[in-house]
């Protein structure tokens, strides 16, 4: 029996939250592994559109063997959608 497709909004949520968790930062891999996005990367693309404001950042890790340090982009959430505004309705008195 196939499963309903996982909507984009609840994939970009939960990367929002482990994010959030994170404020150091998080790769690419850590986000695929924690969030079971499908693609991270093409969350990542498109949480701007839906209003999440997304830095990007470099840390230094550890090589292979340790003795040498590379860098690897991070992502850091700034700020997630404002909610949206309640609307009045001009109902009779």
């Amino acid at each position: 029996m196939p499963t309903a497709p996982d909507p984009r909004p609840a994939q970009a949520e939960r990367a929002a939250d482990y994010m959030e968790r994170h404020p150091g930062g998080v790769t690419v891999p850590e986000l695929e592994a924690a969030c079971d996005l499908g693609s991270a990367t093409k969350v990542l693309s498109d949480m701007p559109g839906m209003g999440y404001v997304i830095g990007r950042r470099w840390r230094l890790v550890p090589c292979l063997f340790g003795s040498e340090q590379r860098r690897r982009r991070v992502y850091v959430l700034l700020s997630r959608p404002a909610p949206a505004a309640q609307l009045t309705l001009p109902l009779g008195d």
